[in-house]
């Protein structure tokens, strides 16, 4: 193996996705050998490949635009009450999300590798489900402090002892996401209609056996999406569709009259019930009584931020539960125009037909779905490769065979 740039790049993904996927084992058996500052050695790695990219980095107007942009956020949260620790925390959830979108181009250069590490962690993660179904593993429940909060892996759920299946990682839900964005990818480097079926009834037998109903329901729409996928306006208005029903639910919340007892009455939407009566009207109301609105409270105030440090008054922003409005609350307006810039981002996705388009757009229109209900700019696997498909679209294509491979027909309605 030629350790190129490219290869080396490859490389630190393998090691993010791998540590990703088994976090919730290695994060125990880590600490019981008093070594789990290891688990930070991929995002340490990212970082560094990403400084070192930036030193010959011009980038585009706009991504100079946000960073920005960010700056100023970032002083909005000091005058808010923020302290350094919140940037910077906040800082550090997102360099996934900066690594794909600086260094994506490369890893392009380097698919077959990139494609056997994702085969492998999607293997994993279903090894996993099987091994947390069949057995009791020790990582479990574990419980372990960050900063002032104690966090803990999937337990019960409080109605009927349901099991929130979370395999080797350390969540149900970043465990759903990942065999999501795992499946779609390898889905689009396989030509076999009958082996894409099999492995999409497989992801969603995972991601059904996680319990996480929001990212089953996404990955249902996704597959619908790509029959559509040959038809252009068709796509187009389910690109828009999903992007206006995320940003309009938090909105519906506050007009919609329903019965209390709906986020206690255990049914399967009891979770959702509880997000249109309690999480974003209660999220909404703190954002518009401190008058927040039109700026945000800040980057580094919203999120895991500021649950890990937490800021006094502001407890109610750590978890938004939804993404736009995750990015209205730290960052308002501005937050709010960059949720809206997935539209045009999955068009730019749908006009070319090479297989990595074909893999990026249904994974990015997956998690603009689960988006509706998580704070997906949380998840790691989800902003690596939301940093990917940015970096995809606002790269020009190298030599005239990815010339010509911009000009055919998009294929991805040979994907189902």
């Amino acid at each position: 193996m030629a350790f190129d740039k490219p290869t080396l790049l490859t490389l630190v993904v393998a090691s993010l996705l791998l540590t990703e996927t088994f976090s919730g084992a290695l994060r125990y058996y880590f600490d019981m050998a008093g070594i789990s500052w290891l688990l930070y050695l991929p995002k340490i790695a990212c970082l560094a490949a990403l400084s070192l990219e930036l030193l010959r980095y011009r980038g585009w107007p706009l991504f100079w635009l946000v960073l920005l942009g960010l700056v100023t956020s970032s002083q909005l949260a000091l005058m808010h009450g923020a302290e350094l620790h919140n940037i910077g925390f906040s800082l550090f959830i997102y360099i996934p999300l900066l690594f794909g979108l600086i260094c994506g181009r490369h890893l392009e250069l380097r698919l077959g590798l990139l494609r056997r590490i994702i085969g492998f962690c999607l293997i994993a993660s279903f090894v996993g489900i099987a091994l947390d179904l069949l057995t009791s593993v020790p990582w479990k429940g574990y419980s372990y402090m960050v900063g002032e909060v104690e966090l803990s892996a999937n337990r019960s759920w409080a109605f009927d002892d349901i099991d929130r299946i979370g395999g080797f990682a350390r969540m149900s839900t970043a465990l759903s996401v990942m065999i999501a964005i795992y499946s779609l990818f390898i889905a689009a480097f396989t030509r076999s209609r009958l082996l894409r079926l099999m492995l999409y009834v497989a992801a969603l037998i995972g991601i059904v056996l996680t319990t996480n109903k929001s990212t089953a329901a996404a990955y249902v729409l996704t597959l619908l999406m790509l029959i559509v996928t040959a038809y252009r306006f068709a796509s187009a208005t389910a690109f828009l569709v999903a992007v206006l029903v995320g940003l309009m639910l938090p909105m519906a919340s506050l007009v919609l009259s329903l019965d209390p007892n709906a986020a206690n009455n255990g049914t399967l939407l009891a979770s959702f019930a509880d997000r249109l009566i309690n999480s974003w009207p209660n999220f909404i109301g703190v954002i518009t009584r401190e008058g927040w609105g039109w700026w945000g409270a800040g980057f580094g105030t919203v999120g895991s931020a500021g649950q890990v440090y937490p800021l006094p008054g502001l407890e109610l922003l750590s978890i938004a539960d939804n993404t736009a409005l995750y990015l209205w609350g730290m960052l308002g307006i501005f937050g709010v125009l960059l949720y809206l810039l997935t539209f045009p981002l999955m068009l730019r996705l749908h006009e070319r037909g090479s297989r990595w388009r074909n893999a990026l757009l249904p994974i990015v229109f997956c998690l603009c779905l689960v988006a509706w209900a998580t704070d997906v700019l949380e998840v790691t696997t989800a902003t690596l490769f939301l940093g990917l498909a940015i970096s995809h679209v606002l790269t020009p294509a190298r030599s005239p065979a990815d010339g010509l491979a911009a000009q055919r027909l998009p294929e991805l309605q040979r994907l189902i």
